[in-house]
C-alpha cells in the first residue's frame, strides 16, 4: 500500500504495541481478519438501513481490525501462505461490499451510480494486476491509490456526505493506479525478455 510505502515505520510504532497486546490476549489473525469482514456487514447495513455517520464508525472500526491481523499473525508466529491469502480475499470482499453500497447509494444519479461501478471494478484490477504480476515474480505495489487509501476516502465521504467528491477523486486515483502498475509490470516483462 502506498501508506504502507512512505509511514509503514510510523503506523507501526503506533499499531505494534497493540497488536502484541491483541496477541497476549490470545487473538489470532485470522479471526481478526474475518470479524473485519463480519463489521464491514455490519457497517453496510447500518449504512443501509439510513444511518450513514453510525455506518461509517462502524466500517472505520472495522478496517482498524483489519489493520492489526497481520501485527498479530508475526507477534504469534503464524504469519503463512493462508493468513496472507485469507486477508487478500477479505480485503477484496471488504471493498465489493462497501463500495456496492456506494453505487446503491447514488443510484439515482447516472454519472455517480457510473463512477462507483468504475471505482469497485477498478480497484478490483487494481489488485489483480499486482497479485498475478507477483504470481509471476514480478513487482507491481506502486500505485497513489491503493487499498488502504481507496477504504478511507470513502468511509470519510459516507461520514461526512461527501461521496460526490470521493468519487471523482477515486475514480481519478484508481485509472492512475491502474496505469502505474501496468507500465511497471511490462517494463519488468520487456527487461526478463
Amino acid at each position: 500500500m502506498a501508506l504502507n510505502a512512505y509511514a509503514r515505520a510510523a503506523t507501526d510504532r503506533v499499531l505494534s504495541p497493540v497488536g502484541r497486546a491483541m496477541a497476549r490476549m490470545g487473538l489470532t489473525a485470522n479471526a481478526m481478519t474475518v470479524a473485519g469482514v463480519v463489521l464491514t456487514v455490519a457497517g453496510v447495513a447500518v449504512v443501509l438501513a439510513g444511518y450513514p455517520r453510525g455506518g461509517a464508525w462502524v466500517l472505520a472500526f472495522a478496517t482498524a481490525t483489519d489493520a492489526f491481523d497481520g501485527i498479530v499473525a508475526r507477534e504469534r508466529g503464524t504469519a503463512g501462505p493462508f493468513g496472507a491469502f485469507l486477508d487478500s480475499l477479505a480485503d477484496r470482499v471488504g471493498e465489493a461490499l462497501i463500495f456496492g453500497t456506494v453505487a446503491w447509494l447514488v443510484r439515482g444519479d447516472p454519472v455517480l451510480f457510473g463512477l462507483a461501478v468504475f471505482v469497485l471494478g477498478g480497484a478490483q484490477v487494481t489488485s489483480y494486476i499486482r497479485a498475478k504480476a507477483e504470481s509471476l515474480g514480478w513487482n507491481a505495489t506502486v500505485g497513489v491509490l491503493e487499498h488502504a487509501e481507496r477504504v478511507i476516502i470513502i468511509i470519510v465521504a459516507i461520514h461526512f456526505a461527501l461521496l460526490p467528491l470521493a468519487l471523482w477523486v477515486l475514480a481519478v486515483g484508481v485509472a492512475v493506479t491502474i496505469v502505474q502498475r501496468l507500465r511497471v509490470v511490462v517494463r519488468q516483462a520487456r527487461q526478463e525478455a
